[in-house]
């Protein structure tokens, strides 16, 4: 076993997209651990919905992150939709998925294009976010939003397409 040693890191970097500290545990020179620190990023969103009612925390969930703001409503309706055993129709699960798609595509071509940036690779930085673009474009179009969408709710979704 080699020396162990912690490394703060954070909360500001210029490779972290929110202020976050974490404590880093190496073993020679190899990442074992990380102890995160939240305090920096904690946006008590519980105290916020405490006295709501349990549908209107989707809107909230919506709002936790601009770059998957889908997902994180959708996950918390299949919460609500699991525990409560509320059966979903088949065609709001469709297209749930297609979003939900078409969301990670757009989380990746941004992460990529911002990857390419940093190493200076601004020629696919380009083509990732010109993708991203038609991504966000099919998004506005089905959805009405491109970066919060308001369409799922528990029990489907508030928006159809056609």
């Amino acid at each position: 076993m080699g020396e162990k040693t912690v490394v703060p890191f954070g909360p500001q970097h210029p490779v972290l997209p929110e202020p976050i500290h974490l404590d880093l545990v190496l073993e020679d020179e190899k990442v074992m651990d990380v102890i995160p620190s939240i305090g920096f990023i904690h946006r008590g969103l519980e105290k916020l919905v405490e006295k709501r009612e349990f549908g209107d925390f989707v809107h909230v969930a919506e709002r936790i992150c601009g770059i998957c703001s889908f997902i994180h409503g959708m996950t918390y309706c299949y919460g609500i939709e699991t525990i409560m055993k509320i059966e979903v129709p088949l065609r709001a699960d469709y297209l749930r998925l297609i979003i939900s798609e078409l969301s990670r595509l757009h989380s990746h071509l941004l992460w990529a294009g911002l990857m390419a940036d940093a190493i200076g690779f601004e020629s696919l930085f380009m083509q990732a976010w010109r993708i991203r673009e038609k991504v966000l474009d099919i998004l506005e179009e089905t959805t009405g939003g491109r970066v919060i969408f308001g369409v799922c709710k528990i029990g489907g979704m508030r928006r159809d397409i056609d």
